[in-house]
């Protein structure tokens, strides 16, 4: 174990935080370590809830008890929703198996050890961090959150084999509840910037585990008593000595850091990068959405793991929670996610069946329609609708009308296709404009087939401010046509995003060259919109990354988006939209930066994983694209479990009702 010993809390002169009338959460407090650290902190005046199997402390004051078996993960679902983690002040795990009989190479020993060391750390943290103190008062520091384990110790586990199927040995899925510890703290850490998250390595300290590990009274731990008993402290006295790292406010902002039984850093392990940790912490959550672990009073034959109950019943039951967005309460955390259907009229008003389109799949949290350009020079395929006549604004209200009557919400997407046009996709024959006169290089379909896409022309200074003037007078018409608010399209290599690149803009002027001249059009626009409508009906969609039709953001892309994302953050927006590119470290960042609500989308992500974001805490609310497309009954399917509808690919583009509004929902399927 590598040690930093420039972090030495022992030997700094500190001032511990006032812990009197604290909310404390010892889960494993019933014996060992966790009831020593129950016991002290209750002496100090916090009010500690220890979460265990056998209480024996009932007369101690400032210690009420919830009992549980941490072997299971429904019990631990359980606890994790009884606990009131808004008022939490501190949360510290210290379960863990030590006992003989479960430690051996044997199916239930194996599960047993990791459901209680590991498993049931993870289902509960994925339930109380993202909650953690967001109902205190006024406190000097952030909630704690302390894992005991062994950090540093050099375990990388094996996500492959997190349960030891393969080898069957049980070091081995004890070695995973090592690593995935140590890597539990460090994606906390990352996840959720309303708390602070830290490692503990108590080292060897006299506690009745020996006892059950080696025979109480047995020749060995009498022996071990003899050579090592002297030399560890007891659980009280470790409890004593470590209770000065727990309340230091020196540690407030090093959250993600190990320490050892002195209060020395842990350095740590080897190999444990971003990557690993996040395929680590994907197959945890598989193995946990896939089963739970049963409690040890069970001596039948039934099978070591037991199914959840139910889908909803698994982590992503969150999913399916009303939450606030802007001014408006939804009704789940699903949000259709805006997809170009190119069946508008040629003058741009919206199609015949786009009412009865987004009214079938009103029953998603949000709609975000598909991209409707501000402006005639905003257009950019075939038929795609736009919203700046009186005509768009009737053709429009229809469709409000037909989602607020199912009881949904929808926000219309303003999109301005920038250089990805071609004349003979719209009404007026122009050339596209862009930033700079740099065609894509790449082909658009168009009413004559394939064609290569023209270099576009670039915009004035004035003409860009025009654009953000378009932007503001599109959304105004948006909210007067019934829509609950807008997306302002800044992703997928369109003309906002056009602006970020420096494949796309060379510009010399303030909307070019430096990261705030290039994020400035963007900004200007969300400003411009929120002013107007209000900034709680106003929200940005971000593709951070995207490489998409020449779009090359360059080395500077990711500092591009942290400057911008914390600009967009001060005008207080309903949403930021991210649609992820697989920079799971840029989008932590992004997560700490935004302080509002966000919709995290991740194309092509297998139903497995729906609920994954908003479970453990990426994101608020997940949007989808192609399984609402298909199965207008989406947010009935994942309750009930029930297959989705295959996408008629042929019908994604133009058109009429095929693959648009003739997908059947579960019922019409089953009474076919």
């Amino acid at each position: 174990m590598k040690r930093d010993k420039t972090w030495d809390w022992q030997r700094r002169d500190t001032v511990a935080l006032d812990v009197n009338g604290k909310q404390v959460a010892v889960i494993g407090g019933t014996g060992g370590i966790g009831r020593a650290l129950s016991r002290r902190l209750a002496s100090l005046g916090a009010d500690v809830i220890v979460v265990g199997q056998t209480f024996r402390d009932a007369g101690v004051s400032g210690l009420k008890f919830i009992q549980v078996d941490l072997s299971s993960m429904t019990e631990a679902k359980r606890v994790a929703a009884e606990l009131s983690a808004e008022t939490l002040d501190m949360v510290i795990f210290t379960t863990g198996i030590f006992a003989a009989p479960q430690r051996q190479e044997t199916a239930e020993g194996i599960e047993r050890d990791l459901a209680v060391s590991y498993l049931n750390r993870l289902v509960i943290l994925r339930s109380v961090a993202p909650r953690l103190g967001t109902q205190r008062s006024t406190s000097s520091m952030k909630p704690r959150v302390f894992l005991m384990g062994y950090p540093g110790s050099g375990q990388i586990g094996t996500p492959d084999d997190l349960n030891a199927e393969k080898s069957y040995k049980a070091m081995a899925a004890h070695m995973n509840t090592v690593a995935g510890n140590e890597m539990l703290v460090l994606d906390a850490a990352k996840r959720y910037p309303n708390a602070t998250f830290f490692g503990l390595n108590p080292g060897l300290v006299k506690t009745d585990i020996r006892d059950n590990f080696l025979g109480k009274g047995s020749l060995k731990s009498r022996v071990m008593e003899t050579l090592i008993g002297l030399l560890t402290p007891t659980a009280d006295a470790y409890a004593e000595r470590i209770t000065s790292l727990l309340l230091s406010p020196d540690i407030e902002s090093h959250s993600g850091a190990m320490f050892n039984s002195k209060g020395q850093a842990i350095l740590q392990s080897a190999g444990l990068t971003d990557r690993h940790i996040r395929r680590f912490m994907s197959a945890s959550e598989a193995l946990v959405a896939r089963t739970g672990v049963q409690g040890a009073a069970v001596q039948t034959s039934e099978p070591l793991f037991l199914p959840f109950t139910t889908f909803e019943d698994c982590i992503m039951s969150k999913l399916f929670d009303p939450v606030r967005v802007g001014r408006y309460t939804l009704q789940n955390r699903l949000v259709m996610a805006p997809m170009t259907r190119s069946r508008a009229q040629f003058d741009g008003a919206p199609g015949e069946l786009a009412a009865e389109y987004y009214a079938q799949r009103a029953s998603v949290g949000l709609i975000v329609t598909e991209g409707t350009q501000p402006s005639a020079d905003g257009q950019g395929y075939l038929t795609t609708p736009g919203i700046y006549t009186d005509a768009h604004v009737a053709a429009w209200k229809k469709t409000t009308d037909a989602v607020h009557a199912k009881g949904g919400h929808l926000f219309i997407q303003l999109m301005h296709a920038g250089r990805m046009s071609h004349p003979d996709n719209t009404p007026h024959h122009r050339q596209g404009v862009a930033p700079s006169a740099i065609a894509p290089g790449t082909q658009m379909f168009t009413a004559n087939g394939m064609l290569d896409i023209p270099v576009p022309r670039a915009l004035s200074a004035e003409e860009v401010r025009r654009t953000v003037q378009d932007f503001r007078d599109a959304a105004r018409r948006a909210i007067e046509a019934g829509a609950d608010g807008i997306e302002i399209h800044g992703a997928n290599a369109y003309l906002i995003q056009q602006f970020f690149a420096p494949s796309a803009n060379t510009r010399t002027d303030e909307y070019g060259g430096t990261i705030e001249n290039r994020a400035r059009f963007a900004i200007e626009t969300a400003a411009a919109i929120a002013e107007e409508i209000g900034a709680d009906r106003t929200a940005i969609r971000l593709s951070p990354g995207t490489t998409l039709w020449g779009i090359d953001e360059g080395a500077e892309g990711p500092d591009l988006y942290r400057y911008l994302v914390a600009k967009l953050d001060k005008l207080g927006l309903a949403y930021l939209h991210i649609m992820d590119q697989g920079n799971e470290s840029l989008l932590a960042d992004i997560r700490k930066l935004w302080t509002g609500t966000l919709i995290v989308n991740r194309p092509g992500r297998p139903r497995e994983q729906v609920g994954a974001d908003v479970g453990s805490g990426v994101a608020d609310l997940e949007a989808y694209g192609q399984m609402v497309l298909a199965s207008p009954d989406f947010v009935e399917r994942l309750k009930t479990n029930a297959p989705m509808n295959e996408a008629n690919r042929n019908g994604f583009f133009g058109g009429t009702a095929a693959g648009y509004t003739d997908y059947p929902t579960l019922s019409e399927a089953q009474s076919a």
